[in-house]
């Protein structure tokens, strides 16, 4: 490459890093260098995400970047809107569990104050939303009408495709092995390719966060964990079209996914670190929680082949990490903790807006900075899933 200084860098060209190089571009900064350690955009945790969008939060943090990525979608040309997959088919949670119901009654209550389309639902609603599901023994529900999924890959490509056309430099199949510094300032980033000069270097690194922060002498507390996901064999007994299940009581998530139905669990021991390896021993795990809540699908059994793992990037708090990291020239937007592909729109938008216009404008990210650890104002999401 010719060219060695631009006015910003962006480290790592998953969702969030094509997210905001799109919307950097759309506020016409175009000297912007993408910079991809794999050889293909989304190679990481972007590739293996589940791809829901939700609004049911317990935070106004969480259910604002929920709320703006949503808008921003729905604002999309309608060809992009295509290619990111946005369907609105909407997030169920479910409980037979008398004191998870209060709790969920509590959050439904907040969520609406905050501008959240969600409702309750009778076990009878829940059974005519899910007739193919184990309703019987439920108390109760909570439904998102605007919730629903999104292709993480398709946004992505999305982004980075238009961002490509408005000028943005990509540079795949690169990694970076240190920040450049001066005077206690990132002034760019070292590459096997060459040195690159940038007014402003930006941490998209998703699950390797840690390391790029580490060479900015910034001490980031995010982890990446490994979370596994079991897709059934093919099967007509469930519509084509069902929302995102979540059983609060056993922690199962269940999307259609293909011609078989994919089935999520977070597992509370799994230890930190880049395991990126689908366990066979995880499908013990989750075909107890299925046949419970779904026993028409023990007909369709487990395929293996289809089954994968990838990363959260997961932070104490479980919110994302946005904004100065208090190293001149060295901005963070990690630490999504599950919600990246839902959250990307929303912190590519304000992230752009700082870094162009020296604030974040559209929506105050000031609880999302780094500082929040230090200065003991962390955040607490309660709905994880």
């Amino acid at each position: 490459m010719s060219k060695s200084k631009y006015d910003i860098i962006i480290v790592g060209a998953g969702v969030i890093g094509c997210s905001l190089a799109y919307y950097l571009g759309k506020l016409g900064c175009t000297d912007v260098l993408l910079v991809e350690r794999e050889e293909f955009a989304g190679t990481g945790s972007t590739s293996k995400a589940n791809g829901g969008i939700r609004a049911q939060f317990s935070t106004e943090m969480n259910i604002n970047m929920s709320l703006l990525s949503m808008q921003l979608l729905d604002a999309m040309e309608a060809d992009m809107l295509s290619e990111t997959g946005y369907r609105k088919a909407g997030y169920l949670f479910l409980t037979a569990d008398s004191q998870r119901w209060q709790i969920l009654q509590k959050n439904i209550a907040f969520q609406q104050q905050h501008g959240v389309t969600v409702e309750p639902l009778s076990r009878q609603q829940i059974a005519g939303k899910i007739p193919f599901a184990r309703t019987d023994d439920l108390i109760g529900g909570s439904f998102g009408a605007r919730d629903g999924f999104i292709d993480p890959n398709g946004l992505m490509n999305a982004c980075l495709t238009r961002a490509l056309a408005m000028g943005i430099t990509y540079l795949p199949n690169t990694n970076v092995i240190d920040l450049l510094k001066s005077d206690g300032s990132i002034t760019g980033v070292r590459t096997a390719a060459g040195d690159f000069q940038a007014d402003m270097a930006v941490n998209c690194a998703g699950s390797w966060a840690k390391e790029i922060a580490e060479m900015a002498g910034v001490d980031l507390p995010v982890e990446p964990v490994r979370r596994q996901i079991v897709v059934t064999g093919p099967t007509d007994k469930v519509p084509r079209v069902i929302p995102m299940i979540v059983d609060t009581d056993t922690g199962l998530l269940a999307r259609r996914e293909g011609d078989g139905v994919g089935l999520a669990y977070s597992n509370p021991d799994e230890p930190a670190g880049q395991n990126w390896i689908f366990d066979p021993e995880f499908i013990e795990v989750v075909a107890p929680k299925m046949l419970e809540r779904f026993p028409v699908l023990e007909d369709a059994g487990i395929d293996f082949r289809l089954s994968w793992a990838g990363c959260y990037e997961v932070s104490p708090d479980h919110h994302a990490i946005i904004g100065e990291s208090g190293v001149p020239g060295f901005y963070l937007c990690n630490g999504f903790s599950g919600h990246g592909v839902m959250h990307a729109s929303a912190a590519g938008f304000v992230l752009a807006e700082m870094l162009v216009k020296g604030r974040a404008e559209t929506l105050d990210i000031a609880p999302l900075s780094v500082r929040r650890f230090a200065d003991g104002k962390l955040l607490h999401e309660m709905n994880v899933l």
